[in-house]
């Protein structure tokens, strides 16, 4: 594909919303349902009764309807981008672009729920801060990293079904 146009963006975009119902499924699935440390409003609504509980797995509800929306809007583009001839089909592009979709979860979700809102923590109780700190950083490394594979994607110009000569 000599001469002709590549362009990321497209999977990029699906990527990067992909990688945001990731980091959200794995925040819900795993700090709110298997460790149980928190849920959407536990600093607000301590689910320590009946009703504050219900209260809680209904906004917990609401915000994996949020994640499960991202991964479906993120397959429809990756399926939009698969079909044009202009896109490369870079798993470092691609791998960088979920990191990034993930890490920008991290740092919104870090920013305003646990900093701004205060609705919930990481971990709440001793330390909470620390923990609050860990996810920000966290999801700013995986942005980082995320960067440096899609710059490094820019040189994947193989067209897809060809396979790289061994050498």
């Amino acid at each position: 594909m000599a001469g002709e146009a590549r362009h990321q963006g497209a999977l990029i975009s699906a990527g990067v919303l992909l990688g945001t119902g990731m980091g959200g499924f794995v925040d819900g699935i795993l700090l709110h349902q298997i460790l149980q440390w928190h849920n959407m409003l536990s600093s607000r609504l301590p689910p320590t009764e009946l009703v504050p509980m219900k209260i809680n797995m209904f906004w917990d509800g609401l915000f994996h309807a949020f994640t499960w929306l991202m991964t479906a809007i993120g397959l429809g583009l990756l399926w939009r981008a698969g079909q044009r001839p202009e896109v490369p089909w870079s798993t470092r592009t691609f791998l960088g672009s979920l990191s990034i979709g993930w890490g920008a979860f991290n740092v919104v979700e870090g920013l305003i729920d646990h900093q701004l809102l205060g609705i919930h923590h990481v971990h709440p109780g001793e330390g909470q801060l620390a923990w609050d700190i860990g996810f920000l950083l966290f999801g700013a490394l995986l942005i980082v990293g995320g960067g440096a594979l899609v710059r490094a994607g820019r040189d994947d110009t193989l067209p897809r079904g060809v396979v790289p000569p061994v050498l």
